[in-house]
């Protein structure tokens, strides 16, 4: 390396709050299966999801055996394209929502390597990614703060990120839980949404949900690395009584049927599967769970 690269490095490292030595497992591993997908989802020839940022950061991961082993486990072609429809859904919400607010603030809950502000191009939005310590330390080697794009380097039921969120008006604040919540416990996700329904009173809030059909050899999987999924709801299920007031659902094997087809699905199972869905709603100040 050069002189003038040794110094740019360092310079890059300092900015980032670079740390080499941060080390990923668990359920904060899982940030890099989805990552994967969308890095490979954007060199398809018509990809769902055009995401450059995801490919060049997957392509700087460094390949461990047990990354590798762990991959070849868990990570499916299944896997993959529910990934890549699901960012589109997100992607599609979270565009209206700020196309319709003056001043809105985007909070990423298990943000992991997100890459949907550098994706939509929202800059006037106050965009935040909140994951676990750990995990925004690994995303600082990709990834720099600046003025409107932030990190909150948090657990999310640590009600101290609240606090650093703008002073804006409750209705322009969109909270996104996307493949998060359901690696949360029932009682965890009361938590959740009771600490964000006193301060963000008709906050929209978007997440997706596994159902209790949801593939019993996944959750296998995913429970032998370190990473079970503890919050699977029935299908049609009833969020009012944590104060969610849902607007819209989507099913994510509804969407891109030719796609799935491609992988051996029937579109009359397609059409029955109610394994994943998105759903958006706003917070109504009121949880019956709160304790």
């Amino acid at each position: 390396m050069s002189h003038f690269g040794a110094i740019l490095e360092i310079a890059l490292r300092r900015a980032v709050k670079y740390n080499p030595h941060v080390k990923l497992a668990g359920l904060p591993r899982t940030l890099l299966f989805t990552l994967r997908a969308r890095a490979e989802e954007h060199g398809r020839p018509h990809p769902i999801l055009s995401d450059p940022l995801a490919h060049e950061w997957y392509g700087r991961v460094r390949q461990t055996d047990d990354l590798q082993r762990v991959m070849a486990k868990a990570y499916t072609a299944v896997f993959q394209l529910g990934t890549a429809v699901r960012a589109r859904l997100y992607d599609e919400m979270a565009g209206r929502f700020v196309d319709g607010r003056q001043n809105p603030v985007i909070v990423e809950l298990g943000a992991g390597l997100s890459t949907r502000f550098h994706r939509l191009r929202h800059h006037r939005a106050h965009w935040m990614e909140l994951d676990l310590p750990e995990a925004i330390a690994f995303r600082r080697r990709f990834d720099a703060e600046t003025e409107r794009h932030t990190f909150l380097p948090y657990y999310m039921l640590d009600e101290g990120w609240l606090a650093q969120i703008p002073a804006v008006n409750p209705a322009d604040v969109l909270f996104l839980a996307e493949g998060v919540l359901f690696f949360l416990t029932p009682d965890e996700i009361e938590r959740l949404f009771g600490l964000v329904h006193g301060r963000f009173p008709r906050a929209t809030f978007a997440f997706d949900i596994l159902t209790e059909g949801f593939n019993s050899k996944s959750q296998a999987i995913f429970a032998a690395n370190d990473a079970p999924m503890r919050w699977l709801v029935p299908a049609g299920a009833d969020f009012s009584a944590l104060g969610l007031a849902a607007q819209t659902q989507q099913v994510v094997t509804h969407h891109f049927t030719p796609r799935w087809q491609s992988l051996g699905f029937q579109p009359e199972k397609l059409r029955q599967n109610q394994g994943n869905i998105l759903i958006t709603g706003q917070l109504t100040g009121k949880n019956s769970n709160l304790r």
